[in-house]
């Protein structure tokens, strides 16, 4: 199999693995694991099959979030796309610029700080933007939303970025050696 038909099946997989959570994780109940699990998945694919595997999984993310009503406000698609943008473009940069290459050190820098710049971009970007200006009228009539929005984008978001991070730690290494046997045969 060529790298290029290796690198499409695998960001295939990993989509459909995406849509399979996003239907069967239906509730608040399920956020954080949902979360941790996508946030995972955006590491895995932009480590072990490249940064545009990420971008992509990292915008189809939120919009398949709004067409299965899992996003009630199609309003915050682009804001969850960039905060996924960062994360993983913070991982890539992190991990391939670190003098040792897929180190542990080089796996909870990444962690720690895509994790936080995606819980701020997020938080701020719904407290500074989406809440003031884009939902202003909804608001004013329904002030619980801004109450939900701020705890839906506020601490889950640090959480599952950092437990996605973490996982991802524990299974880089071993998935990297299984695709590399793979490339191989």
């Amino acid at each position: 199999m060529s790298k290029k038909a290796l690198s499409l099946t695998q960001t295939a997989v990993l989509l459909a693995l995406i849509v399979v959570i996003e239907y069967l994780m239906v509730g608040p109940q399920y956020i954080l694991i949902k979360g941790s699990i996508v946030n995972l998945i955006l590491v895995v694919a932009t480590l072990l099959v490249g940064l545009p595997a990420g971008v992509l999984i990292s915008i189809f993310t939120p919009v398949l979030a709004v067409v299965t009503g899992h996003l009630a406000m199609p309003v915050l698609a682009p804001v969850v796309a960039l905060g996924n943008l960062v994360f993983v473009l913070l991982w890539w940069l992190i991990v391939r610029h670190v003098k040792e290459i897929q180190s542990l050190i080089s796996y909870v820098m990444a962690t720690i700080v895509s994790s936080l710049t995606k819980f701020a971009f997020l938080y701020l970007a719904v407290a500074w933007y989406i809440l003031p200006v884009m939902l202003k009228g909804i608001v004013a009539k329904k002030p619980q939303v801004k109450v939900a929005l701020l705890a839906q984008f506020g601490m889950p978001q640090l959480i599952t970025a950092v437990i996605g991070g973490v996982i991802a730690m524990l299974i880089l290494p071993r998935l990297a050696k299984a695709i590399q046997s793979i490339e191989k045969n």
